[in-house]
């Protein structure tokens, strides 16, 4: 039942403007239809949104009797009182949004419920109803929107173009698509079929719906529950990354959610998976109870704070590195420099417009998920089957769930879990490339070993572990260096000189502004210079604790790392030995690669040997 709120709960609800640009609306109408129980949503735009939106839902419809009240500011049947928002589920509960709408459009409302043998159409211009009568009409709701600000042209100068507000629009349907995969959508955009989900509770087949086919090759399921929390949805592996945080998508009780503390905790998670600059992609839906949360933030709904901050971090931490640790990725080199081949079905252009790995000058990388041999090619394509399989389906709009083929998940996080110590068995060293480079030889694989990389991450694990043991060995300098600092600088490691002293730096005040470095950490081996110090002043910005120390420490080991080093067999053996026993992620801490691949197969193409 629909009813107005209180003054109190009125003003206690924090205003704002609900209709900003034409995907504000889009946002408000389709969660109105979500809350209203609909299992079907046609989402159909003409110019951005500008001239035409319009939103058809198979949900509870609106009595005859209430139809007015809905455009009255305020009023809602989602709540009662200020009390009902600590445990509520619904996406809105302001009763601002039709409201606002109107005010500024012209809409055109079309709404029956099952119990009612007709519907009623309602015409509202500028906030005033100009006409309403009774019509046969399916049950559920259609809303259209024509002429956003008529009535207000100044405020036309301020939205974007077309394609702009288009790109906002497509933004807002993929993200409300993927938090509720048991509602079917359809978004329509100048007459044309963008993309339909099936509607039938499959996560996956929704992601395969709005995003590229590879996306999902490359991304792991993700479901664990607790007494009073659920985290379950896709990550991404660390091939899968994006110069943004567009694709960290984050749902909280069915809500689309833009949250620092989460955003922050995943960046941390990846920050030695991916390169430095890139973000992670995933689609995440946390349920919690909602009391933990407060959801009352923003007018966009879409800010949420939660009363436990440390444990939510925490939690996502702890469980997001267990299911990322199952997986080992190594890049697969697909194209060889300054090959001429006027027949490939694949350019570098072509397969960079597939990837989310730039392509380099000459040559071009895809990333690939590998398992242990001689299983890799089978597993990989029943993989590559039942994704096509799935994805011609939904281009049938068929119902049918993705197969998981003739391999269970947990038998392959096993095989993929064991994989380098497998690869590290029965090898054969070729030799060094570049003095940089070792080359592998295993089965039909070439595998390029980038030595300084394999031994950062080596160096970075095993200090980690002295650093959380409290097991740091130190080494004295010969010869003590002594750090000249602005008073700023030395404020800033002035609060920090514990987390060098528990990583194994004898460091100390030494006068005005200076420090002196008597001794550093065994495994960092003797440092050309300090200049990772002024690198970490430099990135402080108040971050955490542990943010410090791990950059710390990754730097330090970046350090112990010299180029151009010529390797003798036993040293490379050596190294080989201590990597068997790592786990991923198979990168360096800075999240570039340790290992690339080339199959037999790509080198017998490359030489015309197999078509």
């Amino acid at each position: 039942m629909i009813r107005l709120l209180d003054d109190v709960t009125i003003n206690k609800i924090a205003a704002g403007e609900v209709v900003e640009a034409p995907y504000s609306i889009v946002k408000e109408l389709i969660e109105n239809a979500i809350d209203a129980e609909a299992k079907s949503i046609t989402l159909e735009i003409k110019e951005g949104g500008k001239k035409l939106i319009r939103i058809t839902d198979d949900g509870l419809g609106i009595p005859e009797d209430e139809v007015e009240m809905a455009f009255q500011r305020h009023a809602t049947s989602k709540i009662n009182s200020l009390e009902d928002l600590s445990n509520t589920l619904s996406l809105g509960f302001r009763g601002e949004a039709l409201a606002s709408i109107a005010a500024v459009s012209q809409i055109e409302m079309i709404t029956r419920p099952k119990t009612q043998s007709v519907g009623v159409a309602i015409e509202v211009a500028g906030g005033v109803i100009t006409n309403k009568k009774s019509i046969g009409c399916p049950s559920g709701t259609t809303i259209m929107v024509k002429n956003l600000f008529y009535n207000t042209p100044a405020r036309l100068k301020f939205l974007k173009s077309i394609q702009g507000e288009t790109g906002k629009i497509s933004e807002i349907i993929t993200r409300l698509a993927l938090s509720r995969p048991d509602i079917s959508f359809k978004y329509i955009n100048n007459n044309n079929i963008m993309f339909t989900t099936p509607g039938n509770n499959d996560l996956s087949q929704v992601i395969l719906s709005v995003f590229q086919q590879d996306w999902f090759k490359s991304m792991l399921k993700v479901d664990e529950a607790d007494d009073d929390i659920k985290v379950y949805g896709y990550i991404g592996q660390p091939n899968l990354y994006r110069g943004n945080r567009s694709y960290e998508i984050v749902f909280v009780n069915g809500r689309f959610i833009k949250s620092k503390l989460i955003y922050h905790t995943l960046e941390r998670l990846y920050r030695d998976r991916i390169p430095i600059n890139k973000f992670p992609v995933c689609v995440l839906n946390i349920n919690i109870e909602p009391t933990y949360i407060d959801v009352n933030v923003h007018p966009s709904k879409t800010e949420i704070k939660f009363h436990d901050e440390e444990a939510i971090s925490n939690y996502l931490t702890i469980t997001l590195d267990k299911w990322l640790s199952k997986r080992v990725t190594i890049a697969k080199l697909e194209g060889i420099s300054n090959i001429q081949d006027t027949e490939s079905q694949h350019s570098p252009k072509e397969v960079n417009n597939n990837t989310f790995i730039k392509e380099e000058k000459g040559s071009y990388f895809k990333e690939t998920t590998i398992m242990t041999p001689p299983l890799v090619e089978k597993k990989k394509d029943i993989l590559t089957d039942e994704i096509q399989k799935a994805f011609k389906e939904l281009q049938a709009k068929t119902e049918a769930p993705l197969k998981k083929g003739d391999v269970s998940y947990e038998e392959k996080e096993s095989l993929q879990e064991n994989f380098i110590s497998s690869l590290l068995d029965g090898y054969k060293i070729i030799g060094q490339l570049f003095q940089s480079y070792i080359l592998i030889e295993k089965g039909d694989g070439l595998y390029l070993m980038d030595q300084h990389a394999a031994h950062e991450r080596l160096t970075y694990n095993r200090l980690i572990k002295e650093f959380k043991n409290n097991e740091v060995i130190s080494q004295q300098l010969m010869e003590p260096f002594v750090l000249s600092l602005s008073s700023e600088d030395y404020g800033i490691i002035g609060e920090k000189l514990h987390i060098f002293k528990g990583l194994g730096f004898e460091i100390e005040n030494f006068g005005q502004n200076t420090l002196i470095i008597r001794s550093v950490p065994l495994l960092m081996g003797v440092p050309r210079d300090f200049d990772f110090i002024f690198e970490l002043i430099d990135q402080n910005n108040d971050r955490d604790k542990n943010y410090f120390e791990e950059e710390l420490i990754k730097k330090a080991c970046k350090e112990s790392v010299k180029g151009m080093d010529r390797l003798s067999d036993s040293e490379i053996h050596s190294l080989l030995k201590d990597l068997s026993q790592l786990k991923p992620p198979l990168t360096c801490p800075h999240g570039r690669p340790i290992l690339l691949m080339l199959s037999k197969h790509d080198i017998e193409k490359h030489f015309k040997r197999i078509q």
